[in-house]
């Protein structure tokens, strides 16, 4: 894989995320380190709420996203409990704000195996919603369980295809080993900020070299996750993960608003 040198002209900026994305990052990053042990247990809720200034709503959303990881576990009455210093077996991804996304890639480790720019054929342009002949930047890759040399550092998780637009695909950072998602590269180094996404979830059969990458038996069941990240109407990047689905689920949490009348 070729390096980039090549610079953005677009100044760079931090993309703000919620204040309880930053809890659930910074708590699994001292899960990680050992600053919380397997075994011993978190603040309480009400020492979170002090420290990080947050509510208990927003406290306990962090919690949940590290409990969908397997790192830890809650008890009425006892409190929260470390369980593993990496994400365990089955994925959970919980998906409340397009941010939540970041944290999943920082759980985990995409090694792209290809990349190169192609001209999208007749096949692809319902996925890429673009004319036959446009240039995007395409990567492949395996995205890992963990990252290091834990038990599940090495566990593929999904076959992961990603594309993006000619426009925005001089990007510094591309290394063979991702832990953020391409979508955060764009917004920060080209200086724009995605303002919706689309996603389409499929189910499907895992066969042949799919299984085998996969590491499941050829007929198993999968989940195949379709994502359009747009910037207004144009559309910036696209991204495909084929997951198998004794390893992986999907949450979601939907606010509804109160009827009127």
């Amino acid at each position: 894989m070729p390096p980039i040198s090549d610079a953005p002209e677009a100044p760079m900026f931090d993309v703000p995320q919620p204040r309880h994305v930053d809890l659930a990052r910074t708590l699994m990053e001292d899960i990680r380190q050992g600053r919380f042990a397997v075994g011993e247990m978190l603040p309480t809720e009400a020492e979170l709420c002090a420290q990080w200034g947050l509510s208990r709503y927003a406290v306990r959303q962090a919690i949940q996203k590290l409990c969908n990881l397997g790192l830890i576990t809650r008890q009425a009455g006892v409190g929260t409990t470390v369980l593993a210093d990496r994400p365990q077996t089955r994925y959970v991804q919980s998906m409340d704000t397009l941010s939540d996304l970041a944290l999943y890639a920082k759980g985990t480790c995409l090694r792209v195996s290809s990349r190169r720019t192609i001209l999208a054929d007749a096949s692809q342009t319902a996925l890429l919603r673009c004319e036959a002949g446009a240039k995007w930047l395409h990567l492949e890759g395996v995205r890992h369980g963990g990252k290091g040399s834990g038990e599940n550092a090495d566990e593929p998780i999904a076959l992961v295809d990603i594309y993006v637009n000619a426009e925005y695909s001089k990007l510094t950072g591309l290394a063979k080993t991702l832990d953020k998602p391409v979508y955060t590269m764009i917004e920060e180094q080209y200086g724009i900020k995605v303002t919706r996404v689309e996603q389409e979830i499929q189910g499907l059969l895992l066969e042949g070299a799919v299984a085998d990458t996969l590491q499941v038996e050829s007929g198993s069941a999968g989940l195949r996750i379709v994502r359009t990240y747009f910037v207004r109407d144009k559309v910036i990047e696209v991204t495909t993960g084929v997951h198998p689905a004794s390893r992986f689920s999907y949450s979601m949490a939907f606010r509804l608003a109160p009827s009127a009348g």
